[in-house]
């Protein structure tokens, strides 16, 4: 996750313009500015470094594994009898949720895929003056992105880093981890899940990402994602 350079500099040219502009008489008014965009920035230095780190330790959480014989042998009562040998999961075992159609558990929550992508660079949906990214910097791969939008129907706030577990899974063996940002401010930026919340009945968007290899998007093999949701699990389909 990365911060614009290019609106770092902006604050620092807009924070010299208001030292070298204030007059005598509006001393206290230019301090004041003065200190919140000090403040502003060195809070985005901050959060910026954490980010960093955060995403190289979740790179190395990055799982990718063979299923065992047994889920192999399981899985292949769901293949197709056509010529692909491996076919995505019909999904008649699984309970569903497909892209732009509301899913509702009761008494907890409304929850809505809005967006998949493949991208090198991840960008908040309505990106403001400055920013932060996520960008997929190891040879050969790109992001897969799956935007979530979540309407919360609990009688309480609930923090978003518990919202769901996603798990995605290419050609029905390479299993592939996710982490999760949420956009703020309208999408203008993302911020961590686990230290925000959603009030009741008000939405959270969130991003799920993995970094996966290049073969994955252009593959014609299948991809689905599993969430996990209130202790049960639903599977969307991305390609067959």
């Amino acid at each position: 996750m990365k911060i614009q350079s290019g609106s770092l500099w902006l604050a620092a040219a807009m924070l010299a313009v208001t030292v070298a502009g204030c007059s005598s008489g509006s001393a206290g008014a230019g301090r004041e500015l003065t200190e919140k965009l000090k403040a502003e920035i060195s809070e985005l230095k901050k959060e910026n470094k954490v980010l960093k780190e955060e995403n190289e330790a979740l790179k190395k959480d990055l799982v990718v594994r063979p299923v065992t014989a047994k889920e192999e042998g399981g899985t292949a009562e769901l293949l197709s009898t056509g010529d692909s040998p491996a076919a995505a999961d019909s999904g008649e075992d699984h309970k569903l949720i497909v892209k732009g159609t509301p899913l509702t558990v009761d008494g907890t929550g409304e929850y809505t895929i809005t967006k998949t992508s493949f991208s090198k660079i991840v960008n908040p949906s309505n990106p403001g003056s400055y920013y932060t990214y996520y960008e997929a910097k190891e040879p050969g791969t790109t992001y897969l992105a799956i935007t979530l939008r979540m309407k919360n129907l609990a009688g309480q706030a609930i923090n978003a880093g518990g919202v769901a577990d996603v798990e995605v899974t290419y050609d029905n063996k390479y299993v592939y981890s996710t982490f999760a940002t949420m956009e703020k401010n309208g999408g203008e930026e993302f911020t961590y899940t686990n230290i925000s919340t959603i009030g009741p009945l008000k939405h959270g968007t969130l991003v799920f990402l993995t970094e996966i290899p290049d073969e994955v998007k252009s593959s014609g093999k299948p991809l689905y994602a599993d969430f996990e949701i209130e202790g049960e699990t639903y599977r969307y389909i991305i390609k067959k």
